[in-house]
């Protein structure tokens, strides 16, 4: 797995973990705020890195 598909799966996760999470009223919310956090600074160091 590459880390821009790794990437791409943490925003996908956080993205349906805010989602559940905010239905809930749980602490998964927070946590998926974050990981699409990483996600994006994952993709946008990843667009900075020259291709060698």
């Amino acid at each position: 797995m590459s880390v821009k598909r790794f990437a791409w799966a943490l925003g996908v996760l956080g993205v349906v973990l805010a989602l559940f999470g905010w239905q809930q009223q749980s602490p998964g919310a927070f946590v998926g705020v974050a990981l699409v956090a990483l996600a994006g600074v994952l993709l946008v160091t990843l667009r900075r890195r020259p291709n060698s």
